[in-house]
């Protein structure tokens, strides 16, 4: 391995310890692990250390075609422990803006389409609600008149009918007749219901 290439191996591991350290701080800024053990919370610490060591072989592999030595821990040590002392405070500021930045444009974006396409949608559909109950209600009122005169003029049909044939009085004699036994069936049943 030429001195190059060790250099450019020991400065991407270096950067590889910074990244660490911020990918680290961002991973426990999202998660924010309780003190007691919880299985989700160790598989998803196996899955971070798992990429975390995926992305160090394949960066080295890019680097120095793939080949580990000592001094590679060392520059992974270096690059935290450098992430530590000098940038972790405002790292972590920066990432708490940007998080409160991303949460405001998603509440914007949010109160946006409500006031753009939900209020006007929930509008245009009790609109449509509104019209429809007072089209139904009209539609409803016109058949009832229809009906209503339509009753009217088979009734007269009918009398005229029945007064020119004197069927009228054996109707009234038969609805007289029927009068009388409906009183007779509720008698009855009265008497029933009082035994």
């Amino acid at each position: 391995m030429s001195l190059t290439v060790q250099f450019y191996t020991m400065l991407s591991m270096v950067a590889f310890g910074l990244f660490i350290g911020a990918t680290l701080d961002t991973y426990r800024r999202f998660l924010k692990t309780k003190p007691s053990f919880h299985w989700l919370t160790a598989i998803y610490d196996l899955l971070f250390w798992i990429i975390q060591g995926a992305l160090l072989f394949y960066i080295l592999f890019i680097v120095n075609k793939g080949e580990v030595r000592f001094y590679v821990f060392l520059a992974i040590l270096c690059g935290f422990a450098a992430y530590q002392a000098l940038l972790k405070k405002g790292y972590n500021y920066l990432l708490e803006l940007v998080i409160r930045a991303i949460i405001g444009i998603y509440h914007f974006i949010k109160q946006l389409l409500t006031i753009i396409l939900i209020k006007p949608i929930k509008f245009i559909l009790k609109l449509f609600y509104s019209l429809c109950m007072m089209v139904i209600t009209t539609l409803f009122t016109i058949l009832l008149f229809i009906l209503k005169m339509v009753w009217k003029l088979i009734s007269w049909v009918l009398n005229v009918i029945l007064t020119i044939t004197r069927l009228n009085k054996i109707t009234d004699k038969m609805i007289i007749r029927l009068k009388i036994k409906v009183k007779k069936i509720k008698g009855f049943l009265t008497k029933r219901g009082k035994k």
